[in-house]
């Protein structure tokens, strides 16, 4: 939307080429945390994501600038990833890898375990990733 406000772009490509960041930062988020959670790498993702947070959202920010082509707004995305995955490390960091298999063992099915387990952890994060996502879309 920044772009807009310094007449570099027309409202509707720029309200277009934000949903198009929220979408496909939240999207590659969410399979990026399930498959850190299906492979058993919660302890790699805080690290991995607060080694790249700075670097990756600076590249976001600056690309409109070095790069315009179509693939843009999928691109800031894809680097806005460590941002909207560090929110979610720091709860997932501190899980004991037992307590799933515990519940799964207790009988409780994968819809249980999402609702009474994973939802109350990840809650607030996810909604911190879901307002940073939407807040950087509207930066860049």
């Amino acid at each position: 939307m920044i772009p807009y406000y310094w007449g570099l772009a027309d409202v509707h490509a720029a309200c277009f080429h934000g949903v198009l960041i929220v979408i496909t930062g939240l999207v590659v988020t969410a399979l990026l945390l399930g498959l850190s959670i299906v492979l058993r790498i919660e302890q790699w993702l805080y690290a991995t994501t607060l080694f790249l947070l700075l670097p990756c959202v600076g590249l976001s920010v600056m690309l409109p600038f070095l790069l315009s082509a179509q693939t843009t707004p999928f691109l800031q995305g894809i680097c806005l990833l460590p941002l909207l995955l560090f929110p979610l490390s720091l709860p997932i960091r501190t899980l004991q890898r037992d307590w799933s298999a515990t519940a799964r063992e207790l009988g409780a099915d994968r819809q249980a375990r999402l609702r009474l387990f994973w939802w109350p952890l990840l809650k607030n994060s996810a909604c911190a990733s879901l307002f940073l996502s939407i807040f950087f879309s509207i930066v860049q």
